[in-house]
């Protein structure tokens, strides 16, 4: 199975950093590929062993994805590590730098999508993420 890692860097100190990536309300804000999906629904337990679950919906309510799974690793500001229901990992790491906190999420590729397709996908959200934290936390 191929691994795909996307990255960004924040000029945002890592706590509210980790607060707009694990709280409900920012997630909505960012959780999404493009202008035209939404993030819909947040549930989790942000804790080893908790569930969680999204989900994205194109505004036109001609699509829907639900992603879930469950938490192995949480260690508040440093690192995420989660199961999809699939059987793939994800792993998020958080690191901070002079002035700059990074954000590192690696995860295991779907066999049935395209590789560069994902990793843009991943990475749009990624820049969503970027984008939503640092005008919040101006």
């Amino acid at each position: 199975m191929d691994t795909i890692t996307v990255e960004t860097s924040l000029k945002t100190p890592i706590h509210q950093v980790w607060e707009s990536w694990t709280n409900p309300k920012h997630i909505k804000q960012w959780n999404f590929f493009s202008p035209q999906w939404k993030c819909t629904n947040v549930a989790q337990q942000l804790e080893p062993g908790g569930e969680f679950s999204y989900r994205i919906e194109a505004k036109d309510g001609s699509e829907r994805l639900d992603f879930s799974g469950v938490y192995e690793i949480v260690i508040p500001k440093e690192e995420i590590v989660y199961l999809l229901d699939d059987g793939r990992k994800v792993s998020i790491l958080f690191s901070r730098e002079d002035h700059e906190t990074f954000v590192s999420q690696t995860f295991d590729a779907d066999d049935d999508q395209d590789l560069e397709d994902q990793e843009e996908d991943w990475q749009a959200i990624l820049d969503n993420f970027k984008k939503h934290t640092e005008a919040y936390f101006k």
